[in-house]
């Protein structure tokens, strides 16, 4: 891969989990089938050939018994599976029109015994196996891009912390009216409180100073403007006449890559938010210079809305 992003859960039960974004370095958003199984599988391994892999999926990586063999099942919701399992049978890897993997799960009659049930590949949970075998544990590893991403990253990767809203009552003369002490009025303001909810391993996590969230590689953002409108910042007591006559502050990540492609051929093959990959910005300098690290930075153009005119259009 070549970029990952992630974030620390906390669901206040049991041990933190943690929601990880990886990009995969093949270059393409239609994957082929194969391309796809080479990442994620939603079978049950032959137990001859690989019995370790066949022992975790068995333990960390089936799902239920649920619906119709256990309808007590907590995932049970109007009498139906919420993870919609057991799936169909499939012969081969699929991407639907929303995206949407439809993994590989072949009826080879392959199971494993779990709450006294049989369960064959339509109750695989996909996963990885090479981060099964290294962890040991339950990791749901899903096919991500277009509609599924961006659904993904809102709904898990930037939701934040959980917030609850709590309700203070205090008791005077034995009645339950809220009041401020020193008016002896109601205050309805100091009768809720928006607060964020932190249990016990979030606590811990963040006393040790453990990343909450952490993404790679570094982004560089990257201005657009057009001549002599470029943001300066200085100090209050700076001598602003003295500022301006200065060229080192006309120096801009824009003005100054069009210099470096007049006088670089090989940068000319570079798009704006493509530069911070093979170059750097020195901001002692004010100017763009090669980058000898293998690994670049993302760039990303600052948003520019289409009624700001001549400089969305450039």
């Amino acid at each position: 891969f070549h970029a990952v992003l992630y974030t620390i859960e906390f669901q206040k039960r049991g041990l933190p989990h943690s929601h990880i974004i990886f990009w995969v370095s093949n270059g393409t958003s239609e994957p082929t089938s194969n391309f796809i199984d080479s990442f994620i599988s939603a079978e049950i391994l032959d137990p001859s050939i690989n019995p370790l892999g066949y022992c975790l999926v068995a333990e960390h990586m089936i799902h239920g018994p649920c619906g119709a063999l256990n309808p007590n099942s907590q995932c049970m919701k109007n009498n139906k599976c919420s993870k919609n399992y057991p799936k169909e049978f499939h012969e081969e890897t699929n991407l639907d029109e929303q995206r949407f993997a439809t993994y590989r799960r072949w009826n080879n009659d392959r199971y494993v015994i779990k709450g006294g049930h049989k369960l064959d590949n339509r109750w695989v949970v996909p996963y990885n196996d090479t981060l099964l075998k290294t962890y040991q544990a339950h990791i749901n590893v899903e096919w991500c891009n277009k509609n599924v991403f961006v659904k993904y990253l809102f709904k898990y990767v930037t939701k934040g912390p959980d917030y609850s809203k709590v309700y203070l009552q205090r008791i005077r003369n034995g009645e339950d009216t809220p009041y401020d002490e020193e008016t002896n009025a109601r205050n309805e303001v100091k009768e809720y409180l928006d607060t964020r909810y932190l249990c016990d391993k979030d606590s811990c996590w963040r006393v040790l100073g453990y990343d909450i969230h952490r993404h790679y590689p570094a982004v560089e953002r990257m201005p657009v403007h057009l001549p002599n409108e470029n943001y300066i910042t200085y100090n209050a007591t700076s001598n602003i006449s003295r500022i301006l006559s200065e060229g080192f502050v006309q120096k801009t990540m824009l003005t100054e890559w069009f210099y470096v492609n007049s006088t670089c051929e090989s940068a000319r093959n570079l798009t704006y938010n493509e530069f911070p990959t093979k170059w750097r910005w020195e901001d002692k300098t004010r100017s763009w210079k090669p980058r000898h690290a293998k690994e670049g930075k993302i760039g990303c153009i600052y948003y520019v809305h289409p009624s700001t005119g001549e400089r969305y259009y450039l």
